[in-house]
């Protein structure tokens, strides 16, 4: 790589001299910008490919979802779990469907739902009727 050309200015004032040295800046301009984008380039991590919800990973065995001291989790199906949190002092059930990064690590992701305690104590009363209209069919 070379470095930056210094400017050599000569003693005599003729205007080839001052033509020389604005070609010069010039020359420098150019060798810092392309330092700048190389240094751009190689800070930027390379893309990632997110996975649609219905991919499956090549890993047979996801790592387990990460638990918190204050988070409980409970499966209830291939990736699709309920976690009980608290956030912003308040609790939060949370049926969320995960996915597995590409290093292997299971997150939540779009797909879900968080209720609160309210919501949360209705549906529990409504199970009954639900049950009784999937019967139904």
């Amino acid at each position: 790589m070379p470095k930056s050309k210094e400017i050599v200015t000569s003693s005599s004032g003729s205007s080839s001299s001052s033509s020389d040295s604005e070609e010069n800046e010039k020359v420098q301009e150019e060798e810092e910008e392309e330092e700048r984008k190389r240094k751009v380039t190689a800070a930027q991590p390379p893309a990632v490919k997110k996975r649609k919800s219905g991919e499956t990973s090549s890993r047979s065995n996801p790592a387990p979802p990460r638990q918190g001291k204050e988070e409980d989790m409970f499966q209830i199906g291939k990736l699709r779990y309920v976690r009980v949190s608290k956030f912003r002092a308040k609790v939060l059930i949370d049926l969320r469907e995960f996915y597995s990064d590409n290093e292997g690590n299971t997150k939540p992701g779009r797909k879900g739902i968080a209720l609160n305690l309210e919501q949360w104590t209705q549906l529990k009363t409504l199970v009954p009727e639900i049950d009784a209209a999937i019967f139904k069919y």
